[in-house]
């Protein structure tokens, strides 16, 4: 018997799980609440997935919803069924599921799901039975729900990817709200927010003690290449994943001959192909291509890798180079796909955004020449462009260069406005 009680604090008159900071998601999923389709959340460990589905229940109640009409499970300790969660809910309830509707819809929150086994079979039947259940799910993994929802859910499911905190949400947890919205006023404030946020994108890091990131920051990544990847793939060496992420901390960016890295690796070029898919599903790596405008072509050319959080970076490798560290949340923050090299020449991030192409370069420090420009300009040369973007540390000009606009644009203001 499953001691539901146990995972649904809101059953009781009066309770509210008090989770008022919300993440920018979480307006996106209230407008799928009513919807037929499930609600998949996935993302990396620790990014606040299941805080993010108790917020719901909560809007779900303050909206009018009977407590009893919300079902919260986590399979994240417990070794139960699909059939034997819902048939004890059914219990409780002491109605059908086939006549539950006449009550309206039942919500069903399932948190942790990668860690059922053949969940999207069981999901899938009760779906297609019973219209009245809602389902909202999640995983710590994009591996988990992609790959099988895609067999099992076509058309059933809506997946959404809740990342590591922006700039702006990690000001708001941290009580420090006011220098988001009006920055002009407290510049000096916002760049050291800056610093301390390269190493804190984790909710529970907002305000941690320095002691206490690297602990936390390794639980995650432990976590993930030792026990959620092994369950899904066959992992025939179990330090291989880590030592991937050690080098691309070591030098995030870096472009990556998959031959070459294999053999310093000792491994074939298909094994070490193969484990970087695995970090890339488990949130863990980033792979950015070589920008072509025929974008099939960019994925055959040079690849760069670089990890989802510079928390990460900065954890892993002790002594990382903040020039790299910072081009690495340009990357990761913007979900960037492309970087552009020829020769000698290259651009860090290529943004691509309704069909406008963006190209940016990371030069976090105070001054900058037109030839640390050089390859920018090239760029927007070679491919008809008139505008390009610089990140700087503390510099904000407008300038016109060769017949190109050059936007330089401090981090601080970058984070907050992307």
């Amino acid at each position: 018997m499953i001691n539901l009680a146990k995972y649904n604090f809101h059953w009781r008159e009066g309770f509210s799980y008090g989770y008022d900071v919300k993440r920018g998601l979480f307006e996106e999923l209230v407008r799928y609440a009513d919807v037929r389709p499930v609600v998949g959340v996935v993302g990396l460990r620790r990014t606040g997935k299941t805080v993010l589905l108790k917020q719901l229940i909560d809007y779900l109640v303050e909206n009018g919803v009977k407590r009893e009409r919300i079902l919260y499970f986590s399979f994240d300790e417990v070794g139960a069924s699909l059939e034997e969660v819902i048939s004890e809910y059914q219990a409780r309830l002491g109605v059908e599921l086939a006549k539950a509707g006449n009550g309206g819809k039942l919500y069903i929150f399932l948190d942790e799901v990668q860690k059922l086994e053949g969940w999207q079979e069981q999901l899938k039947y009760y779906y297609d039975s019973f219209p009245d259940l809602k389902f909202f799910i999640s995983g710590s993994s994009s591996l988990f729900l992609k790959q099988k929802a895609e067999e099992s859910l076509a058309g059933r499911i809506f997946l959404f990817h809740l990342p590591v905190l922006s700039f702006r949400e990690f000001l708001v947890l941290k009580g420090e709200g006011e220098l988001a919205e009006k920055p002009e006023f407290f510049k000096e404030l916002v760049k050291e927010q800056v610093l301390l946020y390269v190493r804190r994108q984790f909710p529970e890091l907002v305000t941690a003690d320095e002691g206490f990131i690297h602990l936390y920051v390794d639980s995650i990544v432990n976590k993930a290449v030792y026990e959620d990847l092994p369950k899904i793939f066959p992992i025939e060496y179990e330090d291989l994943l880590k030592r991937i992420l050690y080098i691309v901390a070591s030098n995030p960016g870096m472009i990556t001959d998959y031959e070459a890295f294999a053999n310093d690796l000792g491994i074939s070029r298909v094994t070490l192909t193969k484990y970087i898919s695995y970090l890339e599903r488990g949130f863990l790596l980033q792979k950015c291509y070589n920008f072509s405008r025929n974008l099939l072509t960019s994925e055959k050319k040079t690849k760069r890798l670089y990890l989802t959080s510079p928390s990460l970076v900065v954890d892993l490798w002790e002594e990382p180079e903040f020039g790299r560290v910072v081009e690495n949340l340009v990357v990761s923050s913007s979900g960037a796909k492309f970087f552009w090299r020829s020769g000698k020449d290259e651009v860090d991030c290529i943004l691509v955004r309704d069909g406008e192409i963006l190209p940016i370069e990371c030069k976090y420090r105070s001054s900058i020449r037109k030839r640390d420009l050089k390859g920018l300009l090239k760029f927007l040369t070679a491919f008809e462009l008139s505008h390009g973007y610089v990140i700087s540390e503390d510099i904000e000009s407008e300038e016109i260069i060769e017949g190109k606009k050059i936007s330089i644009i401090p981090l601080w203001r970058w984070l907050l406005n992307f």
